[in-house]
């Protein structure tokens, strides 16, 4: 049983890790290969920088990014996030199931 708790916490410490990794080299392209986007998300700083990428007004904006390089950077970062929760939402259904019926 610990061992498999133990992989559990190891996967997601990966996801987690691959998660962040990927949310900071999207933003950090944002700032440097779109000056212009970043200049209209009001060039936040460190604890606002994901509530600015997050906001419905402008999730516009971030769609109308040209440079491929940011392009493949935010479907890389969304695709890292729908991961780590697809994991987490998994574990706990398992966690669930194992408590109530084992």
């Amino acid at each position: 049983m610990r061992l498999l708790v133990a992989i559990a916490l190891l996967i997601w410490l990966l996801l987690m890790l691959r998660s962040v990794v990927a949310e900071y080299q999207y933003y950090q392209s944002v700032r440097t290969l779109e000056p212009a986007i970043w200049e209209k998300l009001g060039s936040p700083a460190w604890l606002k920088i994901p509530m600015v990428f997050v906001s419905p007004k402008h999730s516009d904006m971030l769609r109308g990014m040209t440079n491929p390089t940011v392009r493949q950077l935010a479907v890389r970062h969304r695709a890292a996030g729908y991961q780590f929760l697809a994991y987490v939402v998994q574990v706990l259904g398992l966690g669930i199931a194992y408590f109530k019926f084992g």
